[in-house]
């Protein structure tokens, strides 16, 4: 048998028993006519954010008639915030696993919860695609600047999907203020998963992370009022501002001097926007940051934009 059958074979076992494995019975969730209601009041207050604003609405509608015990296999979430990405995991879990910067914190934090029904990973049964990714990410932001997370004082996460990698944060042991600046139909759906995967006897998300929806106007200066605040803080895109029109980015980027450390995550180009040229204008911009920029070289034609703000 030759190298390339044998990886072949190994890789269509993996695929099949994640099929298995994932075919599982999904938890019944709390809190779900509080996320349908905080949809309704969401859909009234969106605010134009180009393709994002159709995907929002999607995922709203999908939720309110798909059933939330397993959302996180309905069609619009699978496509954008759930994505398989089978290609890309087994060179994800290589770096992650490989790295002298994954403690035993980080290793037992990438175990996936199965509230909402994640994907299973067929290179490592206990995490999803998702999660093996959002470690990457992680690690790659430590080696790329040495950041103490213990020091942290405020995460602001632009962007942040489902929650997947607030989650992961707290589970290293982050207690510190974690604020999640997106569309208001996202944020009701990071609420209800946030109160699924840390329950409280109250019923409330954890009291450190609080939300900031775009359609409110005082939201960047909130951001920049508690970056001030809160030194050393961490800014987080995962290809949330390379997908969003220029006029939203330009919003966004005066909040990212008052941080300590930057981590953007974004593609070659988003419709018409040629994103390479952006991102590299907006690193000659950002002066007062040391910048590490490079190519993933799991997931190519997406980049990374990592910056340390000077002493």
């Amino acid at each position: 048998m030759t190298e390339s059958v044998r990886i072949e074979a190994q890789t269509l076992i993996r695929r099949l028993a994640a099929r298995i494995l994932g075919e599982y019975a999904p938890p019944r969730l709390r809190h779900v006519d509080e996320l349908l209601a905080q949809l309704a009041d969401a859909s009234t207050r969106q605010s134009a954010a180009g393709q994002w604003t159709r995907l929002a609405a999607d995922i709203s509608q999908a939720l309110a008639s798909g059933g939330v015990d397993r959302f996180l296999r309905l069609a619009p979430i699978a496509k954008t915030l759930h994505p398989r990405i089978r290609s890309h995991s087994r060179g994800y879990l290589r770096h992650v696993l490989g790295s002298e910067r994954c403690s035993p914190q980080l290793q037992l934090a990438l175990t996936e919860s199965p509230v909402g029904k994640p994907l299973v990973n067929p290179h490592y049964p206990l995490s999803s695609p998702l999660l093996i990714q959002h470690g990457y990410h992680l690690i790659r932001l430590l080696e790329a600047t040495q950041l103490d997370l213990t020091a942290l004082r405020l995460i602001v996460d632009f962007g942040a999907g489902y929650g997947g990698f607030c989650r992961l944060l707290c589970n290293i042991g982050y207690r510190e203020k974690y604020l999640i600046w997106d569309l208001p139909v996202m944020c009701a759906l990071q609420r209800f998963y946030l109160r699924n995967v840390f329950p409280r006897a109250d019923g409330a998300a954890p009291s450190n992370i609080g939300w900031l929806a775009s359609a409110d106007p005082g939201a960047r200066d909130s951001v920049l009022r508690n970056a001030a605040e809160r030194a050393p803080s961490l800014f987080v895109a995962t290809w949330s501002l390379s997908e969003t029109p220029p006029a939203v980015r330009e919003q966004v980027v005066p909040a990212l001097q008052g941080f300590t450390h930057v981590l953007l995550v974004y593609q070659r180009a988003f419709g018409e926007t040629d994103n390479v040229a952006w991102f590299g204008a907006l690193e000659k911009g950002l002066r007062q940051f040391h910048w590490r920029h490079f190519e993933c070289p799991v997931y190519r034609n997406n980049f990374y934009l990592i910056g340390t703000k000077a002493a």
